[in-house]
């Protein structure tokens, strides 16, 4: 068995965050039209995955997307067949380009900048591998990309960031392990994909792809200030098969009281009890489904949505995540479903309350 050399990098962002760094995050502000926005996104190799929002609404929707030179193309889903894009040019601090919602036949103008003090708080830290078993055939390979924001020591809440993130990825504790065991993870999931195909006869193999392997996990922030740090961890899956799996998981950091957060410490017994009723409610507002259709008529799998751990809290508003084939199928890809807080304010508990103001 011949394998081609492994592309490997392991990158600390550097402060001079440029297009053509193999690595960066940037906070960034500005406008979609005359509409505020902001946009949190790292950057990890041709690749960029972040989320932004609207600043009077507050409600991040995921952003995905390739660099190629100094353009930056990002794409989002912020509903039901519905895909927006953000089109442009990252010049020093500044993106600036279109943004297109076909569903609407809008095209406007965007500009966002970055804020740099906030920027500098945190880098992204990530290891890549890329293999293929035979150098001469596109299949079987073998991706592996993990990657993670870390918090620099001139963030407030570093250390605690910090070790969430490594008692997360259960890792050991201490900044300068992070990269380390990063690396091992990608030098086993490398080392397991030759050790399974070992005995592979590239004459009976057929077009190799059922025996290919790839993995990518990434860390980012969603959103935070003062008070909470909202992280997401996306995941992706192939281990052979007609596709891969994916998820993005969300998780709630109480800066003050330095504890992660499950839904019932934030939401009363009894708020949990209504919260099917107000999911599918949201549900079928968000999706255009006439209120007496039932879920399954609708597309789900089931008649009530159920309450889970997967929830994001959003000044103004929560929402909870659902990946595919957890309550629908995989076409229809991750749902997210917003409750604005006035809906459920009777029902938060009073110690996190203030998590829900700007």
């Amino acid at each position: 068995m011949k394998k081609i050399a492994v592309l490997l990098f392991l990158v600390f962002a550097v402060s001079n965050i440029l297009a053509g760094d193999p690595s960066w995050y940037r906070l960034m502000k500005g406008t979609i039209d005359n509409y505020p926005v902001t946009m949190s996104i790292v950057k990890f190799g041709e690749e960029v995955r972040g989320f932004y929002y609207y600043d009077k609404y507050k409600q991040p929707m995921d952003v995905y997307g390739t660099v190629n030179g100094d353009s930056i193309s990002l794409y989002s889903y912020s509903g039901y067949d519905d895909t927006e894009s953000f089109k442009g040019v990252l010049k020093g601090s500044g993106y600036s380009g279109k943004w297109d919602k076909p569903s609407q036949n809008k095209v406007f103008n965007f500009s966002l900048t970055t804020a740099k003090d906030e920027s500098s708080k945190f880098e992204f830290v990530y290891v890549e591998g890329k293999e293929k078993l035979f150098k001469d055939l596109d299949a079987p390979f073998c991706n592996y990309t993990e990657g993670t924001i870390w918090p620099s020591d001139n963030y407030t809440n570093a250390q605690f960031i910090r070790d969430y993130i490594l008692k997360s990825k259960k890792m050991k504790t201490g900044a300068s392990a992070i990269g380390e065991q990063m690396l091992a993870n990608k030098k086993k999931y490398m080392k397991d994909f030759r050790e399974n195909n070992k005995d592979l006869n590239r004459d009976d193999m057929g077009e190799g792809w059922s025996y290919s392997m790839e993995d990518q996990n990434i860390v980012i922030p969603v959103f935070y200030n003062d008070k909470l740090f909202v992280l997401s961890d996306f995941y992706y899956s192939f281990t052979g098969g007609a596709h891969g799996n994916y998820g993005t998981g969300f998780t709630n950091l109480d800066l003050k009281r330095k504890k992660v957060l499950a839904i019932d410490d934030v939401v009363t017994k009894k708020g949990i009890e209504k919260l099917p009723a107000l999911l599918e409610k949201y549900f079928k507002l968000q999706r255009g489904v006439p209120p007496e259709k039932s879920l399954q008529e609708a597309g789900l799998f089931i008649d009530t949505i159920p309450v889970n751990d997967n929830f994001m809290i959003a000044p103004g508003s929560i929402m909870f995540n659902y990946v595919p084939y957890e309550i629908a199928s995989y076409a229809d890809g991750e749902i997210k479903i917003t409750i604005p807080f006035s809906e459920i304010s009777d029902f938060i508990k009073p110690e996190v309350k203030d998590l829900f103001k700007e």
